[in-house]
């Protein structure tokens, strides 16, 4: 590890093709032209760790990807956001992680999806007393729903491994994606160990099988979330609350949006850098927002995305937030 650290950032890392924007879906054995096709890296460890770097934090990201022309290029990508890239384990037994993402006119997408390497990520392969030493506060897993390999029988090993990092001293935060086999109950284990939990309210909604965002957010307090919860809503936003009852319904900023890829890790990162900060709960929210509104101003996951104080500045045009 090169120097000091303030957040790792664990999970699935990607490599994502992205083509936009599509008008269509071709036809079997048919053709249909779009504006480009790019490969960018993608996964929410990834996507939230580039943001956070962008936000001037200190980012270890962790992860598996294969010994192939796409995990070269995931590594690479580490290299260039600043990331050191020995923290990328290569996998001799798996394929890299890929997508093929295709973005419709108004920022929409559609994805298919390999998991790859990215099943294969191991508890042993995250040294948290050194990663600790090394000076990291807060340990991100994105992913939870596709990291088989994390969760052992019912994410009991997962729970162990955040019950661990609790006593090292770090944050715990833990970001879901969308359990695509609908066995949502695997992560209740793990909600008694975590301090920052950020699902889309959509995930939220499957695990809780409520509907309502109060409601969705007091049942993961009732499931144990020991501090606080962000729930992303897209363009409407984000709930944020406290297990102390604090709640606020904060507004996204109105921007021009070219691709929602990797939005929500944006939000992500902007909520933690701001808590690191040690800003208010409502403010974090706001720089949540807006950095998950840049992000969707250009294609990729992290194109879009700028430096603190332009975030500071959009964040100062949300209108103010409400009581839910």
């Amino acid at each position: 590890m090169n120097g000091a650290l303030d957040v790792i950032c664990a999970g699935i890392l990607v490599a994502d093709c992205v083509a936009r924007p599509v008008v269509r879906q071709p036809q079997p054995g048919r053709l249909e032209l779009v504006d480009e096709v790019k490969l960018r890296a993608g996964g929410s460890a990834a996507n939230t760790g580039y943001g956070l770097r962008r936000l001037g934090l200190e980012v270890g990201v962790v992860g598996r990807v294969g010994r192939d022309g796409f995990g070269a290029f995931l590594k690479g990508e580490a290299v260039r956001h600043g990331c050191d890239p020995a923290l990328i384990i290569e996998d001799d037994e798996a394929d890299t992680s890929a997508s093929l993402v295709t973005v419709d006119a108004a920022g929409e997408r559609t994805f298919l999806h390999a998991i790859g390497a990215n099943a294969r990520l191991r508890p042993a392969d995250l040294n948290l007393p050194a990663l600790r030493a090394a000076g990291a506060r807060v340990l991100h897993v994105a992913g939870y729903f596709v990291l088989d390999g994390m969760q052992g029988q019912d994410g009991r090993l997962f729970a162990d491994l955040f019950a661990l990092a609790g006593e090292l001293g770090f944050t715990r935060s833990l970001d879901t994606v969308w359990d695509a086999t609908g066995r949502w109950e695997r992560i209740r284990p793990v909600l008694p160990h975590t301090d920052i939990f950020c699902p889309s309210l959509s995930e939220a909604q499957g695990i809780t099988g409520l509907e309502e965002p109060e409601e969705v957010m007091d049942r993961l307090f009732e499931w144990g979330v020991t501090g606080s919860i962000a729930l992303k809503m897209g363009p409407d936003g984000s709930l944020v609350g406290r297990r102390d009852g604090e709640r606020h319904q904060v507004p996204a900023p109105l921007v021009r949006a070219l691709d929602g890829t990797g939005a929500g890790d944006a939000f992500i990162a902007g909520f933690l850098a701001a808590t690191l900060r040690g800003m208010p709960l409502d403010q974090a929210a706001r720089i949540g927002n807006a950095f998950g509104a840049l992000c969707v101003t250009a294609v990729g996951a992290t194109e879009g995305l700028r430096g603190w104080d332009d975030t500071l500045a959009l964040a100062a045009a949300i209108p103010a937030a409400s009581a839910p």
